[in-house]
């Protein structure tokens, strides 16, 4: 959870980083849930160590009995003390790291012969992991059950999601020739929605990703304590906007605007992620060399939060805004500030007090993926301190597929985790 005063920062576009120099990192310890050979359902971390000291994660949720790889995520550039607090939630369980190349490659090869394909960012997350050739020994592992393919639904497989896995399974592995199983079992006590770990929401299935975790128990918010707050979003309008309008710049889309950020972020990665009055210097003297870049305006707003001098941050940013009106990133960043500090209807005017992004700024025909999940982190925020809860569950459901790539949409998820925990135990 945020504190006052604090901002969490976006990851610095890390993928190109990822793919072509991750596997030249330091291996560092792995981690899995506890009794995975049993359940079939592993969660894993695996982590590489810059030199920096930091770590880049990758961390991936693994069906070993059918589906292969269900998730998986990465945390880029990150400090010891997030490193153990993702062990924590995955399972403090250390693994060689051998075993673990052997599971989610055996994993993934076997959900493929089933005619499953790994989740999108395995194209990315792959590369944390060693490449998959005759250097990393075998290790005997059974996927499925004795060799056969089993599919138990999961708490989030809908009639819909289990109907196109049971038609995929009766293609290539043929009616009758695999085990399935539908255990429709329901909370056999409302205490266990309120376990004082966010990570212990069902209590006794620690092999739960986090986004069962989140569905569970917003969808058990829905259905006992819900009521109708006076504006619920259209969620077909937010699903437009984020099919239609949205493209997959991190930064601006303004391709050679995205060029000089990226390149600037490459160069000078541990600047920005360290923060020390040593980094607000170095960032004050790259803004004198380079006055048209908006990033370092962005840079040092965060910095000079993050070391609360919030007269000096706010100045950054009211000529930040003065030089780059059409830098959106400033503008959310600041709105994030302003709402995790209660700070409301400074916020809330930051985003044009519009809760629609292309009417926030009508002027636009295009974002970038970042532009839409701060918006929405930010006005995610601006719902929970205002008690409304409806409205930002319907905002964080919009974040959720990303909770780990932007740093601010997890902070968001997390808060309306929180605040439905306390509304449901005020309720019930």
């Amino acid at each position: 959870m945020a504190k006052s005063g604090k901002v969490v920062q976006l990851f610095q576009k890390p993928e190109n980083f990822i793919k072509s120099r991750a596997r030249e990192l330091q291996l560092g310890t792995c981690y899995i849930t506890e009794d995975w050979d049993e359940t079939g359902i592993a969660n894993i971390m695996v982590s590489r160590k810059h030199t920096n000291g930091n770590f880049t994660l990758g961390i991936y949720l693994v069906d070993l009995k059918c589906l292969g790889i269900k998730d998986t995520t990465f945390k880029f550039n990150v400090s010891e003390d997030e490193l153990d607090y993702f062990a924590d939630f995955v399972g403090v369980n250390e693994i060689a790291y051998n075993e673990v190349h052997n599971i989610i490659y055996g994993a993934e090869a076997f959900a493929d012969s089933c005619g499953f394909k790994a989740h999108k960012d395995w194209a990315i997350t792959q590369f944390i992991l060693e490449e998959d050739d005759d250097h990393i020994p075998l290790i005997d592992i059974e996927f499925g059950e004795g060799g056969v393919p089993a599919y138990y639904v999961g708490l989030d497989d809908n009639p819909a999601k289990v109907k196109q896995i049971l038609a995929t399974l009766d293609k290539n592995i043929g009616p009758g020739n695999y085990f399935f199983a539908n255990d429709d079992e329901e909370f056999e006590d409302d205490d266990e929605l309120f376990s004082d770990g966010l990570d212990e929401t069902h209590e006794g299935n620690q092999n739960l990703s986090f986004k069962q975790i989140y569905f569970t128990l917003t969808g058990a918010y829905k259905n006992l304590v819900r009521e109708k707050s006076a504006f619920i979003f259209d969620e077909n309008l937010l699903d437009e906007i984020l099919n239609e309008m949205v493209v997959v710049n991190s930064y601006s889309v303004n391709d050679d605007l995205e060029e000089e950020i990226t390149k600037c972020v490459d160069l000078h990665e541990s600047v920005f992620e360290e923060k020390s009055e040593e980094s607000i210097t170095q960032i004050q003297k790259l803004l004198v060399k380079n006055p048209d870049n908006p990033h370092l305006y962005t840079e040092l707003f965060l910095q000079y939060k993050g070391a609360m001098l919030n007269h000096k941050a706010d100045a950054i940013a009211k000529k930040g805004f003065e030089l780059f009106p059409d830098f959106l990133y400033l503008r959310f960043f600041v709105a994030h500030a302003a709402m995790v500090d209660k700070e409301l209807e400074k916020g809330f005017k930051l985003l044009n007090n519009q809760y629609y992004l292309n009417q926030a700024f009508p002027q636009r025909t295009a974002f970038s993926e970042g532009e839409f999940m701060f918006f929405y982190s930010a006005l995610c925020h601006y719902f929970v301190e205002k008690g409304d809860l409806d409205n930002a569950i319907v905002c964080s459901d919009f974040l959720i597929d990303d909770i780990y790539t932007y740093a601010c949409n997890e902070n968001a998820i997390f808060s309306v985790m929180q605040a439905v925990k306390e509304e449901m135990k005020a309720q019930l």
